[in-house]
């Protein structure tokens, strides 16, 4: 089979871009995530907050107002844009909430029910409706989440929205930013991406002059196309004038990564912390 993409053919591409590859038990992490959402959603409360039309466009917000000028937080789920929910991966507020701000739980529409660049103009309005009610605010998300979390840096979008300024900064665990490989990986059987699209939606094309400080982190037992994404966007954001972060999470595969959102003592909820710090300006 010959190359189709950085040296790899075809087979070798999508197992590069299927995270079952390295970790055959997925769904037992997801089945834990699913528990563990349901236990601190019956002891929390949390509001629904509805913020389109849509019959998935609603988040589930964890905790009070927020603290003077830290702003709220909103948090992204991955699952290759198919799969999970909010009600799913809320999981990760009991981590979340460590920063001292209140924790929006994304619920969004998933492929191949809706296209992508759909499910990007969702996130994008869950971001507005928390910016209008708290005024700045930070965002994390994992692997897939990443993607559509880059895509609130779009300069175009942020002037056309009126929001420049209101995103405090992106805390991005083992991510995809670049949508190439994945139009030619098996994932387009769903997606059904053109080049144009992939090209459209890929978050590092479309950066602003000094973005808002990001930390990137990743497992060192992830696949090596998700480590490569990951290195690649934090060099993009330096190079358009960002503060850009990487951190390698030893001993960690893809899930294990989503895992540490839920731990206050992680590395990933102190990266959360220091975006909605009192002295962290949004970008």
């Amino acid at each position: 089979m010959s190359a189709i993409y950085r040296g790899m053919n075809q087979s070798k591409l999508d197992a590069q871009y299927d995270q079952r590859t390295l970790v055959p038990h997925a769904g037992e992490y997801m089945a834990r995530w699913a528990e563990r959402s349901a236990s601190i959603i019956a002891a929390k409360g949390p509001e629904t907050l509805r913020y389109g039309e849509g019959p998935n466009e609603i988040m589930l917000v964890f905790g009070d107002g927020p603290s003077a000028g830290a702003g709220a937080h909103l948090h992204l789920h991955g699952g290759a844009w198919r799969q999970l929910s909010a009600g799913q991966t809320a999981f990760v507020a009991s981590g979340l909430l460590g920063a001292g701000v209140p924790v929006a739980v994304a619920d969004f529409s998933l492929a191949p029910a809706a296209a992508l660049g759909a499910i990007v103009e969702e996130v994008r309005r869950a971001f507005l409706c928390l910016a209008e009610r708290f005024g700045s605010v930070g965002v994390s998300a994992h692997s897939s989440g990443c993607h559509l979390a880059g895509m609130l840096l779009d300069p175009a979008w942020q002037e056309s929205a009126g929001v420049k300024g209101a995103l405090r900064g992106l805390v991005l665990a083992s991510g995809v930013y670049d949508l190439e490989p994945v139009r030619l990986s098996a994932r387009n059987t769903y997606l059904s991406l053109s080049e144009e699209e992939a090209a459209a939606l890929s978050p590092h094309l479309h950066l602003p002059k000094g973005p808002p400080p990001a930390t990137l982190l990743w497992g060192d037992g992830e696949l090596d196309e998700f480590q490569r994404q990951s290195r690649a966007f934090a060099a993009a954001l330096r190079a358009a004038g960002g503060e850009a972060r990487e951190l390698v999470l030893p001993g960690l595969n893809h899930f294990d990564v989503y895992d540490s959102f839920a731990e206050p003592g992680s590395e990933v909820v102190a990266a959360v912390r220091a975006l909605h710090s009192p002295t962290a300006a949004a970008g």
